[in-house]
C-alpha cells in the first residue's frame, strides 16, 4: 500500500466518523492539500507546519511576559536572543573542536535508523541506479497491536523512499540507509548540509550590538506619533488578548455545554449533567429530580439546593423549596 493509498484509507475512515459539518471542513482543507498532507507533499516543504512550530515556539519564550508593557517585551526578547546566541554558539564550537560532522539531534536520528535496518530485509533489483526492494519485518507494540511486515522501494541515486521520509525529512530513512550498507554506497553524501556542524556554527554565530541608555541616544528628528485616545487599554480587570487563528484554529471545539470533541457531537446536542437529558445544560435544566420524571412548571427554575443566608447572627440556611418560581 502506497503512501496515497493509506492516506486516503485513513480519510474515508475519518468521513464515516464525523458529521455533516466535519466533512465539509474537509473537503475545504482537500483543495490544498500538497501544503499540510505528506502523501500529497511534492517538495517536502511542510511550510504550514513550520510556520505553525516557529509560533508555538515562540509563545512559550514570552509566555510570562506578553502581559507587560510593549518596551518590556522588546528588552527581553533582545536580551534573551543575545543569551541564546552566545550559549548556542558556544555548544557548537565545542562540537565543531571534536570533528563531530552532524549536529546532535541529525546523529540521533541517523544511529536510530542505523540499527533498525538490522531487522530489514535487503533485495536488489537494479545495481547501476541502486534500485532496491527493503521489506520492513512485521512486529509486535506493548498495546498488543500486531503490525505486519511492509515492503518499500529504494532508488540510491534519486536518494527517494516508497515510505516518504526521504522527501519529508530531507534525511536518510531506515531503509535507505539498509539498501545502501547492502551496496557499499556512501549514504551521508546525500544528506543535507543543514544538518551539519558547520552549519550550526554559522547560523549562532552573528553578533549585536549592545544599546546605550536613552538619554545617549542621538536626537530623533523624525515624524511623531500621537496615541488615539479611543484605542486605550482600560485597566480595570484582566487585559484582553487577542490570539490570531491560523488552519488549524478553524476548528470549534465548543458546543452549548462547553468544550467537546470538535465534528463528533452537534452544538445542540448537548447534554444535562443533573437529569441526563440531552438538548439543554444544567444551567437551563426544568426538569424536577423526583422518580416519577414530571417536568417543572414552565417558567420555573430549578435549584441545586437551597439558598444560604449571607446573615450569620441567623445561623444556618434559610428553608426554601427545591423550585422556586
Amino acid at each position: 500500500m502506497t503512501k496515497v493509498q493509506f492516506f486516503e484509507e485513513k480519510l474515508e475512515e475519518l468521513k464515516t466518523a464525523t458529521n455533516d459539518q466535519g466533512r465539509q471542513w474537509l473537503r475545504e482543507l482537500m483543495r490544498e492539500r500538497d501544503k499540510w498532507t505528506m502523501a500529497y507533499d511534492d517538495g517536502g516543504v511542510r511550510y504550514e507546519f513550520q510556520t505553525s512550530n516557529m509560533v508555538e515556539s515562540f509563545n512559550s519564550v514570552l509566555k510570562g511576559i506578553r502581559g507587560m508593557h510593549v518596551n518590556a517585551i522588546v528588552s527581553f526578547t533582545f536580551y534573551r536572543l543575545v543569551a541564546w546566541f552566545n550559549e548556542r554558539y558556544s555548544h557548537a564550537m565545542a562540537l565543531h573542536s571534536k570533528n563531530q560532522l552532524w549536529a546532535p539531534k541529525p546523529l540521533h536520528h541517523l544511529d536510530k535508523a542505523k540499527d533498525r535496518d538490522r531487522t530489514h530485509e535487503v533485495e536488489c533489483f537494479d545495481h547501476t541506479t541502486g534500485k532496491y526492494k527493503v521489506t520492513e519485518r512485521g512486529d509486535t507494540t506493548s498495546n498488543g497491536e500486531v503490525l505486519p511486515s511492509r515492503s518499500y522501494i529504494v532508488v540510491l541515486i534519486n536518494f527517494s523512499c516508497t515510505c516518504g521520509r526521504t522527501r519529508q525529512y530531507h534525511f536518510p530513512c531506515s531503509h535507505y540507509v539498509a539498501a545502501a550498507q547492502h551496496h557499499n554506497y556512501a549514504y551521508e553524501s546525500k544528506i543535507s548540509r543543514e544538518f551539519s556542524v558547520d552549519t550550526v556554527v554559522l547560523t549562532w554565530s552573528p553578533r549585536f550590538e549592545p544599546y546605550l541608555d536613552e538619554g545617549q541616544w542621538p536626537p530623533y528628528t523624525g515624524p511623531k506619533y500621537v496615541v488615539d485616545p479611543g484605542c486605550r487599554w482600560n485597566k480595570c480587570g484582566t487585559r484582553k488578548r487577542t490570539r490570531h487563528k491560523m488552519v488549524m484554529d478553524q476548528v470549534s471545539g465548543r458546543t452549548t455545554r462547553g468544550r467537546a470533541t470538535p465534528f463528533l457531537c452537534d452544538p445542540e446536542q448537548s447534554q444535562c449533567g443533573r437529569c441526563n437529558r440531552v438538548g439543554h445544560n444544567s444551567r437551563r435544566c426544568r426538569w424536577s429530580l423526583s422518580q416519577d420524571g414530571a417536568t417543572a412548571p414552565p417558567g420555573s427554575v430549578l435549584r441545586a439546593e437551597p439558598p444560604r443566608t449571607t446573615h450569620r447572627g441567623g445561623g444556618g440556611i434559610a428553608p426554601s423549596s427545591s423550585l422556586n418560581p
